[in-house]
């Protein structure tokens, strides 16, 4: 009998029948298996639950407590939730997928809640659960698929379908519905058990469920007003560009209307950005340094050094510092758990230095400052500051919300700003463009052109990154005084072009593949626009080059 040899997540190599099914192999471990199974990776593919193995290979089995299991997993529940969400309230009902929050996926329902429609719906979505109903994949042309969703009155799956170059796509049938989910699904509605519904206002729900860090634990959910609010202040900015989804952007790009999308939206920020320079200058009294943070590739540094201009146009006169520039030497760079450098962690920062030299500052003194060479891993003294009477500092970087930075300097005296990309576009209306993907495609691009990385390298990183973000970001968000969002509805056209090349670098036999497909897979949505038209004081400059504020 004729066999192939298997390597399994533990690297652990077992012999099995060739021919054998994937859902065998599952029923073989299920005992090693801590969730039931959502999805499988063999050599490097997505795979389907009833598919034979022939070869040779690895097998990497998601379940609900790994990284690609929680998306696969995310995705499953909220089509559930759609249909669930249909049948209970009727087929008139429209699901918008927006964004994350606390834990969960906000959605808005185009008529009014009550506590009782959401008990309907959680009702439902666990009957169906127990049913175990399959997630089936149907191969159709995208005409029939277009044709589908024009009966269905879909626009934004018309729109999504068109512009893609493809004659053939896959769509999902969960019982007697059809749709178009970008990415994987689980294979059964059986494996969705942990979830939760929490009514927002009276046209939102968040979907919950587990993160990786909750042990199969539903959390309760903490409503963040300001972020919230934020999210959709934010909102509005697409309803007034009347460009909600990428279709609707592709739309304009097709219409030679590109350059006045990127006019309106460096417009709309930089008036944001105007609106907290006067709320600074309203109580420059009471200030003595402007405090911005949020995750990584956020736009921190053209946000801080714009803010500046601002302020100083209203009267101050900002000095600006980055806690980039305050890395211990690399050779000193602490070790996370992995055994590998924590550049997310506070320790990676030399606190002490930077704790007295702002002091200092602060005291009038003049202060030969760091800057920080990430070529060589290692700080260079060039500048000096010296602060005057009237002058404010303003210090950004991924712990400048942290109390456990100036402990010295009253809470009252600091003014905290938060920044992320808020994006307040989709795909389509079931299809979400994650803040953290547009991040990731922004620190790659950015860690190619300045730090010399190769595309895998930052791949390969983020997950750390991520990790630091959960420990040393977000718990401190709600300590700001004012959001700000660096998102702009253009930037995925432009960013396209840079980031396409490096991710199709990215061998199959690279253990990002997978990741580095999923991003080229969510950058197939978008029509590329040009860099040239983008300003030379954009956010975005920050990342693709040609900043107006690098150091020279």
């Amino acid at each position: 009998m004729e066999t192939i040899i298997i390597t399994l997540d533990n690297n652990k190599k077992k012999e099995y029948v060739k021919g054998i099914k994937l859902k065998e192999i599952i029923e073989q471990e299920k005992d090693k298996l801590t969730n039931t199974v959502v999805g499988a990776l063999y050599n490097n593919n997505m795979i389907d639950y009833e598919e034979t193995l022939t070869k040779n290979g690895k097998l990497y089995i998601y379940d609900l407590n790994t990284k690609e299991g929680n998306k696969i997993y995310e995705k499953g529940l909220l089509y559930l939730f759609e249909v669930s969400a249909v049948e209970a309230l009727g087929k008139d009902t429209q699901i918008i997928v927006k964004h994350s929050i606390d834990k969960g996926i906000y959605c808005k329902v185009n008529k009014p809640l009550t506590a009782e429609d959401i008990t309907k719906i959680k009702k439902i979505m666990k009957e169906k659960i127990k049913e175990n109903i399959p997630f089936t994949k149907i191969e159709t042309s995208k005409s029939d698929a277009i044709a589908y969703f024009k009966n269905k009155k879909r626009e934004d799956k018309v729109r999504t379908l068109f512009y893609i170059k493809t004659n053939f796509v896959t769509l999902y049938k969960l019982g007697d519905t059809y749709n178009y989910i970008i990415g994987d699904l689980p294979y059964t509605t059986g494996s969705l058990k942990y979830f939760d519904l929490s009514l927002i206002k009276d046209h939102g729900v968040v979907v919950r469920f587990p993160s990786i860090y909750d042990n199969n634990k539903v959390v309760k959910y903490t409503h963040h007003e300001n972020y919230f609010n934020s999210l959709e202040e934010y909102g509005t900015w697409g309803n007034n560009l009347n460009i909600n989804n990428l279709g609707e952007l592709n739309e304009f790009i097709t219409n030679n209307n590109a350059g006045d999308i990127i006019q309106l939206s460096e417009i709309m920020q930089d008036y944001k950005l105007l609106s907290i320079a006067e709320q600074i200058v309203l109580n420059k009294d009471d200030y003595k340094v402007i405090l911005l943070s949020g995750p990584s590739s956020s736009g921190k540094t053209t946000s801080a050094m714009k803010l500046s201009l601002y302020l100083r146009s209203l009267g101050l006169n900002p000095t600006h510092l980055s806690l980039d520039d305050y890395f211990l030497e690399r050779s000193e760079t602490p070790l996370g758990p992995n055994g590998k450098p924590d550049f997310e962690s506070l320790n990676a920062i030399d606190v002490k230095l930077f704790d007295s030299q702002v002091s200092k500052m602060l005291k009038g003194t003049k202060v030969t400052v760091p800057t920080f060479n990430f070529i060589e891993g290692k700080k260079e003294y060039k500048r000096t500051v010296q602060l005057k009477d009237n002058d404010i500092l303003i210090i950004e970087g991924l712990h400048a919300l942290n109390e456990e930075l100036l402990t010295n300097i009253p809470r009252k005296k600091k003014f905290k700003v938060y920044i992320s990309p808020l994006i307040y576009l989709n795909i389509d209306n079931d299809n979400r463009i994650g803040m953290t993907d547009l991040r990731l495609l922004r620190r790659m691009v950015r860690d190619n052109r300045t730090r010399g990385y190769n595309p895998s390298k930052t791949l390969e990183s983020w997950s750390d990154v991520r990790d630091g973000e959960e420990k040393y970001v977000f718990p401190y968000q709600d300590n700001a005084d004012v959001m700000f969002n660096t998102s702009l509805a253009y930037e995925l056209a432009v960013i396209k072009t840079y980031a396409e090349p490096l991710l199709f670098t990215i061998s199959e036999e690279d253990p990002n593949y997978q990741l580095a497909q999923r991003l080229i897979e969510l950058l197939k949505f978008v029509l590329p626009i040009p860099s040239e038209t983008v300003p030379k004081t954009s956010i975005l400059r920050e990342f693709i080059g040609g900043s107006g504020f690098e150091r020279k």
